[in-house]
C-alpha cells in the first residue's frame, strides 16, 4: 500500500456505476491522503456535490438515473471552481468537445490500470489543483495588492488632511517620525522585539497619523501664542481619541487606531486618555512617544532653539522608564551609538501648536525636555 502523504483536506467525487472502477480510484487516491466519496448513480452524484462541494470529481458520462453531462453542468452551476475529470471507454472526440463545454477539465480512459493511475491520472489531478492553487494565489495577491492600494491612499489622504490643518509644524513633524520610527524598529527587529504580529506598514502610518485627532483641535487653541488654559488643556488632550475614533471606523484599520488613541501613554502609567502602562501600551504607540519627543526637543520653535541630538538623548535616558518604554529608549540609543541617527530633514519655519506636558505649570520652563505633543 503507498504511503499516505498526499493533500488531507482535498476532497474528491468518484462517480461511477461500476464497482470495480470507484473501488480501484476510490482505494488509490484514499492510499495517497485525499478524502474520497463514492456515488453509483446520477443524483446521488448530484446530492454528493451540492452537500460536500467536492475539489474534484471523476465523473462517469453512462450513469443510471442523471446522464453524466446533466451531472456535469449541474456541478459547474452550483462552484464554477470545482475540477470534473470524465471518465469514458473511448476518445470520442465529439463527446468530449461536449464535456469541454460544459466546464469538463480533462478526461480518463478505462479500464484502469496501477501503471496508468500513476503515470496519467495522478498527473491529471495534480496538474488540474495545481492550477487552481495558482491562480488562487494570483487572485488572492491582485487583491492584497489593492487592498495595500487603499490603505496606502487612506494614509495619505489623511496625512494630505492634516498637512491642511497644520500645513507647517504638523506635517513636517510627522513625516521626521516616522524617518525615526523607520530606525527604530529596525533596531527593535535586530534586538529580537516582538512588534505585536502588526505589518511594519501599519507601525509607520499609526506613527504618521498619531496626531490627526488635531483635525477636530479648534485653531485658536492647537495656534494660541500663550499658554493654555486647563479647559484649552482638556480640548488639546482629546486629539487621540478624536484620531482614533476616526480610524475604528474603517474595517481593518483597528490596530492603526489604539496606536493612535495610546501614543501620549506613558511607561509608568501617568499618561492619557487611560492610563495605560508598560505592555498595555500598544507598540506602535510607544515607538510613536518616543520618536514624538525626539523630534520636538531637536527641532526649532519660534520662542526657543532645539537642543543638540545629544542633548534629547539625555533626556530621553533620564524618562527612560516612566514616560517612555526602557526598550524603544535603548534601540534609538544604539541608532545614535551606531552615528545612524542623524537630525531628518528640517524645514526653519514652523509655527508650534501647544507642546503638551502632564504638570501644565511646566508649559513656561525655556529649556528643551521630553514633553508630549
Amino acid at each position: 500500500m503507498a504511503e499516505k502523504s498526499g493533500p488531507q483536506t482535498v476532497r474528491l467525487l468518484v462517480a461511477d456505476d461500476e464497482v470495480k472502477i470507484s473501488r480501484l480510484l476510490e482505494s488509490f487516491f484514499r492510499d495517497r491522503g485525499y478524502q474520497v466519496t463514492v456515488a453509483t448513480n446520477g443524483n446521488e452524484a448530484v446530492d454528493h456535490i451540492r452537500k460536500q462541494r467536492p475539489h474534484l470529481v471523476f465523473l462517469d458520462l453512462r450513469m443510471p438515473g442523471l446522464s453524466g453531462m446533466e451531472v456535469l453542468k449541474q456541478a459547474r452551476e452550483m462552484d464554477p471552481t470545482m475540477k470534473v475529470i470524465i471518465i469514458t471507454a473511448m476518445e470520442d472526440e465529439a463527446t468530449m468537445e461536449q464535456a469541454r463545454s460544459l466546464g469538463a477539465t480533462d478526461y480518463v480512459i478505462k479500464p484502469f490500470s496501477l501503471e496508468y493511475l500513476n503515470n496519467t491520472v495522478l498527473n491529471k489531478v495534480n496538474a488540474s489543483l495545481y492550477e487552481d492553487l495558482r491562480r488562487s494565489n494570483e487572485e488572492l495577491k491582485a487583491s492584497y495588492e489593492r487592498l495595500q492600494k487603499i490603505f496606502r491612499g487612506i494614509t495619505k489622504a489623511f496625512a494630505t488632511v492634516l498637512s491642511k490643518v497644520d500645513p507647517h509644524y504638523t506635517h513636517e513633524h510627522t513625516s521626521r517620525s516616522v524617518e525615526y520610527a523607520s530606525k527604530i524598529l529596525v533596531k527593535l527587529r535586530e534586538l529580537g522585539v516582538k512588534l505585536d504580529g502588526i505589518p511594519e506598514e501599519l507601525l509607520l502610518a499609526g506613527v504618521l497619523l498619531h496626531d490627526v485627532g488635531k483635525i477636530f483641535t479648534p485653531k485658536e487653541v492647537l495656534f494660541k501664542a500663550g499658554p493654555l488654559t486647563e479647559e484649552e488643556w482638556q480640548i488639546m488632550r482629546r486629539h487621540p481619541v478624536d484620531g482614533a475614533d476616526i480610524l475604528t471606523q474603517i474595517d481593518g484599520l483597528q490596530e492603526m487606531a489604539k496606536i493612535i488613541r495610546s501614543h501620549q501613554e506613558c511607561y509608568d502609567g501617568s499618561g492619557y486618555p487611560d492610563g495605560l502602562k508598560a505592555e498595555q501600551i500598544p507598540i506602535g504607540a510607544r515607538i510613536a512617544s518616543v520618536v514624538d519627543a525626539f523630534d520636538a526637543m531637536i527641532t526649532d520653535r519660534p520662542y526657543r532653539k532645539g537642543c543638540k541630538i545629544e542633548k534629547a538623548i539625555e533626556e530621553l535616558k533620564r524618562c527612560r522608564g516612566t514616560q517612555f518604554d526602557p526598550t524603544v529608549v535603548d534601540a534609538i540609543i544604539a541608532i545614535y551609538e551606531e552615528g545612524k541617527l542623524q537630525r531628518a530633514t528640517e524645514h526653519p519655519h514652523h509655527v508650534e501648536p501647544h507642546t503638551l506636558v502632564n504638570n501644565p505649570a511646566s508649559q513656561a520652563a525655556p529649556a528643551p525636555q521630553a514633553k508630549k505633543t
